[in-house]
């Protein structure tokens, strides 16, 4: 990317970003400069972690809360909390009330950190959810920028380090399945140097992935090469079928898992995949982390430089 001359005194608000998904987000606006203000229901545990941002106490639930952290500010990051048991009307609901209150400060610019193919219901709760919430925006008349991201890489391949380096990378599906990933690394670069210029407002979605399209193989082979270890997914029989069969006890016992099911059975018989415009078409200048790049960050002591058409990838 071009280098670009960030506007002193930048504010941004973090909405749904105290936790440990977006911690991500967080560190990266401090790191480009930026003036943060963080709406969090716990305000001295996110102090703690980030003494350089401005902590508002509240809930993303509140209108109220909302509007006083986003009053004033050039832009607002929304991440909306997924709902348990495959249920889309709870993450819904929070988003109602941020749009409600994003309405009542005057808010210049939402950015949302969507989801590809949200352009219809999918039948799965957290794909469900965003489709909901992007009309939700659309008709807001908050003027906003919607960013589809694929799988984040550090959700699936940092978090699990140990696991890889023992050998595995639990995907138990279809192996010729293939998805687009995202950097969240990405995402602040992206708002500050790209939406956060004069009049760079999409007032749409695009697809937010890096160029491949990768199938599991491809994924195995790519770790494989990053690490120096022989990484596998586990075969898609009888682990797959196991999680299917225990699909009813995780819904009712509830938590993360009673919707990571439902998508993953997702995953399984589509892929996921960016289908839209994508961010290289509208910024060439802004460069995207690829999947090899963030694996050989992964592994720094082995870094290699192999091109990525090496392994197979669509672009």
């Amino acid at each position: 990317m071009h280098a670009i001359d960030i506007e002193p005194n930048l504010t941004v608000a973090a909405l749904g970003c105290s936790g440990p998904v977006a911690e991500i987000f967080v560190t990266g606006f401090l790191k480009l400069g930026i003036e943060l203000r963080v709406l969090a229901r716990n305000p001295q545990r996110v102090t703690a972690r980030h003494p350089e941002a401005t902590v508002v106490e509240g809930s993303m639930a509140e209108p109220a809360d909302v509007a006083r952290a986003t009053d004033g500010v050039d832009a607002a990051l929304l991440i909306t909390p997924m709902g348990m048991r495959n249920r889309p009307e709870p993450e819904i609901d929070v988003a109602r009330a941020v749009i409600e209150g994003a309405k009542t400060s005057g808010l210049r610019h939402l950015v949302y950190t969507s989801v590809l193919g949200a352009d219809q219901r999918r039948g799965v709760g957290i794909l469900d959810a965003k489709h909901e919430i992007e009309r939700m925006i659309e008709a807001s008349g908050v003027p906003y920028s919607i960013l589809r991201c694929g799988t984040y890489m550090e959700d699936i391949f940092d978090s699990r380090r140990e696991q890889l380096d023992r050998g595995t990378f639990f995907l138990p599906i279809d192996k010729d399945r293939r998805f687009s990933y995202t950097s969240q690394s990405d995402v602040p670069r992206f708002v500050v140097h790209e939406l956060l210029r004069p009049s760079r407002i999409l007032r749409r979605s695009i697809d937010f992935v890096e160029p491949g399209r990768y199938s599991v193989r491809d994924v195995e082979r790519a770790l494989s090469d990053a690490s120096g270890v022989a990484i596998q997914a586990p075969p898609r029989f009888p682990v797959f079928h196991a999680f299917s069969a225990l699909a009813p006890l995780i819904h009712l016992r509830g938590g993360r898992l009673s919707s990571v099911v439902p998508l993953v059975r997702y995953f399984d018989r589509h892929g996921y995949t960016d289908t839209r415009e994508r961010v290289q078409e509208l910024c060439p200048d802004f460069r995207m982390t690829t999947l090899e790049e963030h694996l050989r960050r992964l592994w720094p002591d082995r870094h290699r430089s192999t091109p990525s058409n090496a392994i197979g990838v669509e672009r």
